[in-house]
């Protein structure tokens, strides 16, 4: 048998069925915690003043808020994220996301920074906190991370802090 007699092989109806067969999507989605620890205890970054919710959203691909990742953490179930977030408040662990123009946030402050971003509203925006919205900044230790620091370091505020934060979630 020559070149020339051999059956020829059409391969456009192969193709065609190969590509009507649909294989199942792989989805490899991390935890919560495993996300979480990526994000501000490994990658870090910085947050540049982005921490806090302003009358305009800055989106700067540099900043810590604006990545992809944020974005993915915040799209997930949020009674889910509040629970953890809440649970992080009295951690004091630093992270590796700096605080412009202060120093790198603790994982407490970080999970009040995310709080902000997912219900829209500061700590000190909550009236139990109000003494602190507008307040001057005199010091690098009289500055808003640190008087959210010592809020998280105080059992009391810190329970008041997760209970607004809660009610917002049931509201």
């Amino acid at each position: 048998m020559s070149c020339e007699n051999k059956p020829k092989l059409e391969l456009k109806p192969i193709i065609a069925k190969a590509e009507q067969i649909t294989q199942p999507a792989i989805q490899q989605t991390k935890s919560i915690e495993e996300l979480w620890n990526v994000m501000v205890l490994e990658k870090g970054g910085c947050l540049g003043g982005a921490q806090y919710i302003k009358d305009f959203k800055r989106e700067i691909p540099t900043m810590v808020f604006s990545e992809k990742e944020w974005k993915t953490f915040s799209k997930r179930d949020k009674t889910e994220v509040t629970s953890f977030l809440l649970s992080k408040l009295a951690d004091t662990t630093r992270t590796a996301v700096h605080t412009c123009p202060f120093s790198n946030a603790t994982n407490g402050e970080m999970a009040v920074y995310a709080l902000q971003h997912i219900y829209d509203i500061n700590w000190y925006n909550f009236a139990h906190f109000k003494e602190y919205d507008g307040k001057k900044i005199t010091s690098a230790t009289d500055q808003p991370q640190m008087w959210l620091q010592n809020i998280l370091k105080n059992k009391k505020e810190r329970e008041k802090l997760a209970s607004l934060f809660n009610n917002k979630l049931k509201n």
